[in-house]
């Protein structure tokens, strides 16, 4: 193997950074879990689709605005508190 090659396999080994996204459905993630609620709870109280609420946990949303009130509404925060 060349060392441009043995330097690529290196790179391609380290995980990439996680997105906002991601960085966010953790946090919201683990402030439910503080709260001691489940998924189920929160998006019911805050009046999201369950697929919605999902994907905005698993960094796979574009999260809108409301969507980040009600979260923190049920949360008990403000939505700053919500971003990373």
């Amino acid at each position: 193997m060349h060392d441009r090659d043995q330097q690529h396999a290196r790179g391609a080994a380290r995980p990439s950074p996680p997105t906002p996204a991601e960085l966010l459905g953790r946090r919201i993630a683990a402030l439910r879990c503080d709260a001691g609620l489940s998924q189920e709870k929160v998006f019911l109280a805050a009046d999201i689709p369950r697929a919605t609420y999902q994907r905005i946990e698993m960094g796979r949303a574009d999260v809108r605005y409301s969507h980040l009130l009600r979260i923190a509404a049920v949360l008990h925060c403000h939505a700053r508190d919500l971003l990373p």
